[in-house]
């Protein structure tokens, strides 16, 4: 029943041409199913590897990428014993188990079977199938790759063990059998990844004839698959660019196949596509989750190296979308150089943890403001009189029409002080593994905003889609020369639900710290909730509560409601953040509650230590009712 209310609400989004796409899609499954059935799935006999290029050459095929591969003792150590982090979890390879389809969250394995049989979505009894997929990535053979080129006492020991993995992960995972066999975008970071490692080590392979032919034997059979099953329509996301990058990959690099033509002009043909629709032209991504930007852009910047390469031209919108999405990466990295956990993220990488693109920087200077209009983002920076870098979301919810990986979100704030976190984003947490999880980490309640009546700003569907959209508007921004600035915006996916509209007004004074003025526009009674998700623990003052950073101590008071601290609460869930895909930790969160009529406001105010003074609290807040005012009389 389960995946019957799934698939309802699946084509409830769906125009007619994609309809009889589905259709085409479950004829294509059922072909598939009889050739597995029929045991004419099995590896294919691919020529000897001496009739491709890709496996003769003496030269490297693949362009020579930025790595930053810095390994510690201990880590090199763990990976030549095949040790490998499942996200947050742990796994080891050993040849003698059915180790590539292990689920390292449970210790269960997963079925080998036809995969278009298997149950993988919420509600599976095996465990978290991203979890389980990530080993199987194979990219821990690009950091085996390196170590080989890197450190020549262990170059010997990390090339027979690279090989052996991928010999054991093609012989226990035949085509069409498994999990991992599932998702068209796992076959082609998996494709990626093997070419990249093998290329680095070409010629010092031990067992070289046997792996190339086990290379073959995985390109073959990935890239036919890729192309008979790709995410498109309102399944088009970071996963079709990933496609499109493993079957442009397949194609270049292996024209010897009979299908390669065809698999690099579907490749192309999809980035020139997608580069255009997902990258917008502020830069960011129109998914609205930072890491699957990062994640795309990368994809895109391989498939440029590549092209590169081979002495091929880069077209424009590839190259267009490698360097404006590259921009605004590089713009929102903080001082540690991670992005914001704005939306989905689980830790993945387009290739490999030590890849590292050199993108330009974004025109944002040390001293800075800056409003990327179409996603929907004002990064405000400042290096004196205290650093600090202020991230204030007015965008949408996603990428229509699911918005699958977007978070419900309006109107949150993220604030670095220093080098050092203090108002976060908690993260994601899980996709499959446990649906209540799923929801609050993607729901209003675990973002900085204020959460009504008990129910999100949009209506969550299903793990992966949301009905009710939500649209933001930036109304105000201003700076003055002394440096400090004024953001407005509001949102309005209370209003069709509840008749409600919530109004954020932030100020920032260089001597006194920030203000942040919420208004909830309606009328009746309402039970509100504003959250603040803190990095740092905070100790309770005679004022409100202040929280200690390198930089001195920063105290919060909040006014309209009853405030109290929650950390690691499970009813209701609160206080809790993901770093790590898999992973959860308590934290501190801060909630004012209010019931009773609207409209009604919040307001926060955070002060410096040893500050001068504060924001001016009368002339802000009498500010924002102004450019309220004004913008309702429109």
């Amino acid at each position: 029943m389960q995946r019957i209310r799934w698939a309802i609400k699946r084509a409830s989004v769906m125009h007619p041409q994609e309809v009889m796409y589905r259709i085409g899609e479950r004829l294509v499954l059922t072909q598939l199913r009889n050739a597995h059935r029929e045991g004419g799935a099995q590896l294919s006999m691919v020529e000897q590897p001496d009739h491709y290029t890709f496996c003769t050459a003496a030269d490297a095929q693949l362009p020579q990428l930025n790595w930053q591969f810095d390994l510690a003792e201990p880590e090199i150590t763990r990976l030549l014993e095949g040790k490998w982090k499942a996200l947050g979890h742990p796994w080891k390879w050993d040849p003698t188990t059915p180790t590539w389809n292990l689920s390292p969250d449970t210790g269960n394995v997963w079925p080998r079977t036809f995969f278009g049989a298997i149950q993988y979505q919420t509600g599976n009894p095996i465990g978290d199938i991203r979890v389980a997929w990530e080993p199987s990535r194979l990219q821990q053979l690009v950091s085996l790759a390196l170590l080989a080129r890197y450190r020549e006492a262990s170059a010997a020991e990390a090339i027979q063990l690279l090989e052996s993995m991928l010999a054991s992960w093609v012989e226990e995972n035949p085509p069409l059998t498994g999990i991992h066999y599932i998702s068209s975008m796992e076959c082609a970071l998996r494709l990626i990844a093997v070419c990249h490692a093998v290329d680095l080590v070409r010629t010092r392979l031990i067992t070289p004839c046997h792996t190339w032919v086990k290379l073959l034997q995985l390109v073959s059979s990935h890239a036919s698959l890729i192309a008979k099953r790709l995410s498109l329509y309102s399944s088009a996301g970071n996963h079709t660019i990933a496609e499109g990058c493993g079957l442009t990959y397949a194609g270049t690099l292996f024209p010897e196949f009979l299908e390669a033509r065809e698999w690099k002009a579907i490749g192309m043909r999809i980035l020139l596509q997608e580069a255009r629709r997902q990258v917008l032209p502020d830069g960011g991504g129109l998914e609205q989750a930072f890491a699957y930007h990062r994640f795309t852009v990368d994809l895109l910047g391989l498939v440029k190296s590549l092209l590169e390469h081979h002495g091929e031209g880069v077209p424009t919108p590839i190259a267009d979308a490698v360097r404006s999405g590259g921009a605004f990466v590089r713009a929102f990295r903080g001082q540690n150089g991670k992005l914001p956990q704005i939306g989905d993220d689980d830790n993945g990488h387009a290739l490999s943890a030590h890849l590292r693109f050199n993108y330009e920087e974004g025109g944002i200077q040390s001293t800075s403001s800056v409003t990327f209009p179409d996603t929907g983002y004002t990064l405000v920076l400042r290096r004196s009189p205290f650093p600090f870098c202020l991230t204030f979301d007015h965008g949408p919810l996603g990428m229509s029409p699911c918005f699958g990986h977007g978070h419900a979100d309006a109107l949150s704030i993220i604030l670095d002080y220093g080098d050092q976190e203090v108002f976060i984003d908690p993260g994601t947490y899980t996709y499959t593994s446990d649906a209540v999880w799923r929801s609050y980490f993607r729901g209003t309640r675990a973002h900085n905003t204020v959460f009504v009546d008990q129910i999100d700003q949009a209506v969550q569907e299903t793990a992966f889609m949301w009905s009710k959209p939500f649209r933001v508007q930036l109304i105000g921004k201003s700076e003055d020369p002394s440096g400090g600035f004024t953001l407005m915006a509001r949102h309005d996916g209370y209003k069709e639900r509840l008749g409600v509209i919530h109004w954020r007004g932030i100020a920032f004074s260089p001597h006194g710290g920030w203000l942040v003025w919420d208004y909830l526009s309606g009328s009746g009674s309402h039970s509100l909730e504003l959250n603040w998700h803190l990095a740092i623990r905070p100790t309770r003052t005679t004022a409100g509560y202040a929280v200690q950073t390198d930089w001195g101590a920063l105290h919060l008071h909040i006014d309209g409601g009853a405030t109290s601290l929650h950390r690691g609460e499970m009813s209701p869930i609160g206080g809790w953040r993901s770093r790590i895909y898999g992973v959860r930790e308590p934290i501190s969160t801060l909630r004012t509650m209010f019931t009773g009529t609207l409209p009604h406001e919040f307001v926060t105010e955070i002060r410096c230590e040893n500050s001068s003074f504060s924001v001016p609290l009368s002339r802000a807040i009498s500010s924002f009712r102004g450019v309220m005012h004004e913008a309702t009389s429109h």
